[in-house]
């Protein structure tokens, strides 16, 4: 979110911060409770899960059904078809509105064609498929189900999606027209959720290994500075109870595939495909940084600092801002100082 801000900004960068701190210290939930009172957004929400309800309810005797023909050895001939009813509002469409309407005012992708400011790409996970789904000025969509043309998605759809915790937040659903490689068009029903399910890292469109002739949305790239607000090596409670046990399970798949991708950041500065590579995360054990400033902003002030879109005080915003520029000032210095000019 910070990120689009900052591409779709026309001031200085202090004007920017002033924006962003902002924006942190109010939060999104009263704002979002303001959209769902005072727009048509909240009652499309409550209407869409009264129909959803309603459809659930009314399948039940099928599914009572197939989970007893499947414990008798016959749920095979009893097949549960898609549900009817697409979701066409929630909390997810109601937090995208309040996003448009506070940040971006309808501006669609194609408005971030050669504005002059960084490159910006957003990738959620197309649940369907299990994919990525890359949301940029010139290319958005996947390699599984094709393109559709930026202009036609507003840069809040594309945050919320690649925001859209799941257990926070339903997936965006979808029906899209898509263009293939081959000019085949097809209509999609799709679902979005948060990029961080597909690529915690989101190193998703930087891999220089990447084919242009699969993947969507490849350009070159040599270094690669990859931000992270994990904290590290974990060690959490005993998981007695379901709820415990699959946030645990969950939270190992994900350790499991950053430590895959980290390892392949490493194999591919080793075989000259990278020429280097930061990967400054907030858990950074302080003892370990070669350049440490200071007055760094010690590991202990801030991890376990939650996820969520609560308002933030000025003195937590003050110093995980400040620590995530001091670590990746000092990790640049050490890993890649080529990038730094001089005088910094």
């Amino acid at each position: 979110m910070i990120g689009a801000m900052y591409v779709v900004h026309q001031g200085d960068f202090d004007e920017f911060e002033l924006k962003v701190r902002t924006l942190l210290r109010q939060g999104l939930v009263a704002p979002a409770l303001v959209t769902a009172f005072t727009s048509w957004e909240g009652p499309k929400a409550l209407l869409c899960f009264g129909m959803l309800a309603l459809e659930a309810l009314l399948s039940l005797p099928l599914r009572m059904t197939h989970i007893i023909a499947s414990l008798a050895g016959w749920g095979h001939q009893i097949t549960l078809g898609p549900p009817r009813f697409r979701r066409f509002a929630s909390r997810t469409t109601i937090l995208e509105r309040t996003i448009d309407r506070l940040l971006f005012e309808g501006a669609v992708l194609s408005d971030l064609a050669d504005n002059g400011r960084p490159k910006w790409t957003a990738v959620a996970t197309e649940l369907r498929t299990g994919s990525a789904f890359y949301f940029g000025a010139k290319t958005v969509g996947s390699w599984r189900l094709g393109r559709i043309n930026p202009a036609r998605v507003t840069i809040a759809h594309a945050v919320t999606a690649s925001a859209a915790f799941p257990l926070l937040l339903p997936a965006l659903d979808d029906l899209l027209t898509f263009e293939k490689p081959d000019g085949a068009r097809s209509s999609e029903r799709i679902t979005l959720t948060d990029g961080g399910v597909y690529d915690n890292l989101g190193l998703a469109t930087l891999w220089p290994d990447r084919d242009p002739a699969v993947s969507l949305d490849v350009e070159p790239v040599d270094t690669i500075i990859a931000c992270r607000a994990g904290d590290g090596l974990r060690m959490g409670a005993p998981s007695l109870f379901f709820l415990a046990r699959m946030s645990a399970t969950v939270a190992t798949i994900h350790e499991r595939a950053q430590n895959a991708a980290m390892k392949r950041l490493f194999d591919l500065k080793k075989d000259g495909r990278l020429r280097s590579f930061v990967l400054p995360y907030l858990g950074q054990v302080d003892a370990r940084l070669r350049e440490a400033p200071a007055d760094l902003v010690p590991r202990d002030e801030v991890t376990n600092y939650p996820t969520d879109f609560s308002p933030m005080t000025e003195d937590w915003i003050e110093r995980l801002s400040r620590r995530g520029e001091q670590l990746t000032l000092a990790l640049v210095r050490e890993n890649a100082p080529e990038l730094l000019p001089a005088s910094v």
